[in-house]
């Protein structure tokens, strides 16, 4: 028999919002600065020359260039007009959520090495906290991500890259959240799609498989409530990681 909607059932449908001209221009023009296609420094065109090569109004160039300064990418200066920023000088946490890489943009060994570190420096301290707050609950937490992961596995036919990169995410952002201190989940979900790519790029290269097998590895480590040994072995599956870079 066919489903249908009852007469006395609603279906629930969400708007749609596709994104304005405005924000596809921006994204064109924040893409051209992180390809270094604009480099620190270049001049751009007046919003109104910029307007009419986009054939939008001047008034969403002008939004944009705002929300860009905002970012940390661009810098106006009155009378001067707007310049390319620096945004590894100027920019935050946002400004991250530019990085998430499209088909054609890849970051090149050095800039994964320093997205490595962050994570080095966020979790290692996570992993400190957390040995003193192994509670029933936090464990519970930890060990329902990796039965999540596991049981993933074995219903998909094929693994889907992306899908476990996000639980992988999940498995360290509770880490983070499991650890006590309130601000580490925080930032480290401001790094959400930023990093979603470092997870993705070691299950291509190194197999979904073995990926797993370092997940199981990280929590057994976790579950000694040693920090030295979790520390440990986190910072073996970044040298791992590495190894791979390398080659």
């Amino acid at each position: 028999m066919e489903n249908w909607i009852g007469e006395n059932m609603e279906l629930e449908i969400r708007p749609i919002k596709a994104p304005s001209v405005r924000e596809l221009f921006e994204q064109q023009l924040a893409e051209k600065i992180i390809r270094g296609e604009l480099k620190p420094g270049d001049k751009l065109p007046s919003e109104r020359e910029m307007a009419t090569k986009a054939q939008i109004s001047k008034s969403a160039v002008h939004l944009a260039l705002a929300d860009l300064e905002r970012l940390g990418c661009v810098a106006t200066t009155e009378r001067q007009g707007t310049y390319v920023a620096d945004y590894r000088k100027y920019g935050n946490a946002m400004t991250l959520g530019l990085l998430t890489p499209d088909d054609g943009f890849v970051f090149d060994n050095q800039k994964t090495i320093d997205i490595l570190e962050m994570r080095d420096g966020l979790e290692v301290h996570a992993l400190k906290r957390l040995a003193d707050n192994m509670t029933p609950e936090n464990i519970e937490i930890l060990e329902a991500d990796c039965r999540a992961v596991d049981d993933y596995c074995k219903e998909a036919e094929p693994v889907q890259v992306e899908t476990l990169a996000k639980m992988f995410f999940q498995f360290h952002h509770d880490i983070c959240f499991c650890s006590g201190n309130f601000v580490l989940p925080m930032v480290f979900n401001s790094f959400r799609y930023s990093t979603s790519y470092f997870w993705e790029q070691p299950i291509r290269e190194l197999g979904a498989e073995r990926c797993v097998e370092l997940l199981h590895g990280m929590m057994n480590a976790i579950l000694t409530g040693d920090s030295e040994k979790s520390i440990a072995f986190f910072r073996q599956e970044m040298d791992i990681y590495i190894a791979e870079l390398s080659k």
